[in-house]
């Protein structure tokens, strides 16, 4: 009988214990929301125009993909068929002449709840559209000498349609690549600033002797999770294959058992007493971007890291996560002593990342 995976590299020793973790994540919820179809229909006089930003939304890093089915179209004004069975709606004019009745088609929209979005394509510095009509969800596309900037344009509608939060982030990227790489970047910095925070939770429970022990292996059981949850919502994002099975052996593989075993090793931290928790905040937030950067890269262009680049990252990350940690300690420092002083915010740096050579393959495709 063949092995399945899982059972092939839980025989790599290491790894065994990450994968008995594994085995109970659901993970059911993450599939079900980047598989549920949707449908962004651009709509304009210029027909032709509206499909071309249509168009753009399938544009990405890897060209072979072909999702399997069409999330964005391009229709006419006057189509209501299309239009009524759009998710989101976003009115593209770009003259005078069509504003009235894009206008109109708005105010019939917004009186029926339906997430629309207007787009105005003009010159580059002219003078901006009037309050009036870009009230609720707005965005301007430049034009240079007549022809669109493709790059801002792909930019400004994905972050505006991402802002409307009728259809779930996994699922744009799912299925429109042009949503990868913002839906990819908030999600590990999410899932590494959530670890962070946990960490510290956690790590001023550990100060009490009593519950010290049981809650330090209980952290690393839930960071674990949490890491490999991530992986898989990249995983779904970036188009690969659903199979939790099938898809968890390979990233593990792409990690590195290094990589996940310094992670472990560097969380036992938290069992000595006296090191501190600031050490523990910045690992975890410094383990579980380096992670999700790993996963990425691969999952886009099937790029392995170095042992070299990885360490490259996970050491921008660690001095991120000390500041991280420095913050979050002065909140809960002042609140309880101080409860009129205003908290200081984390403080926030952005990671340089190495340069990532451009690919025009693909690790997976449907």
């Amino acid at each position: 009988m063949a092995r399945s995976p899982f059972s092939a590299l839980s025989s790599l020793g290491p790894f065994s214990a990450i994968l008995s973790v594994l085995r109970e994540v659901d993970v059911r919820p993450a599939r079900i929301a980047a598989e549920t179809p949707f449908l962004i229909a651009f709509v304009s006089h210029d027909v032709q125009f509206a499909e071309h930003l249509a168009t753009l939304m399938y544009r990405g890093d890897r060209p072979t993909d072909t999702p399997p089915y069409r999330a964005a179209i391009g229709t006419p004004i006057t189509d209501a068929t299309q239009i009524s069975r759009a998710n989101v709606v976003v009115i593209v004019t770009r003259d005078d002449p069509q504003l009235d009745e894009a206008l109109r088609l708005k105010r019939a929209l917004e009186a029926s709840n339906v997430p629309l979005l207007m787009c105005f394509v003009q010159e580059r510095g002219a003078p901006p559209p009037a309050q009036s009509v870009t009230s609720g969800h707005a965005v301007t596309l430049p034009l240079d000498n007549g022809a669109l900037d493709e790059q801002t344009a792909i930019e400004r509608l994905t972050a505006a349609i991402r802002q409307l939060k009728a259809i779930d982030d996994l699922a744009l990227a799912r299925h429109l690549p042009a949503f990868r790489p913002p839906v990819v970047r908030a999600l590990i910095e999410d899932v590494a600033m959530a670890n962070a925070t946990y960490s510290l939770g956690s790590g001023l429970l550990q100060i009490n002797p009593a519950t010290g022990l049981p809650i330090a292996v209980a952290d690393t059981v839930i960071l674990t999770k949490n890491q490999a949850i991530m992986a898989y919502k990249i995983a779904l994002a970036m188009g690969l294959p659903p199979d939790f099975k099938h898809v968890m052996p390979q990233i593990a593989g792409v990690i590195g058992g290094g990589l996940v075993l310094r992670q472990v090793a560097r969380r036992m931290i938290g069992l000595i007493p006296g090191l501190g928790i600031a050490p523990k905040v910045a690992i975890s937030f410094a383990g579980t971007f380096a992670i999700g950067e790993a996963v990425y890269r691969w999952s886009r262009s099937g790029e392995r890291l170095t042992e070299d680049g990885l360490k490259a990252i996970y050491a921008l990350a660690v001095e991120r996560g000390k500041d991280l940690a420095a913050g979050l300690q002065r909140r809960c420092a002042t609140r309880p002593t101080e409860p009129k002083a205003k908290p200081s915010p984390p403080e926030q740096a952005i990671i340089e990342l190495p340069p990532a050579p451009s690919h025009n393959g693909a690790a997976q495709s449907y």
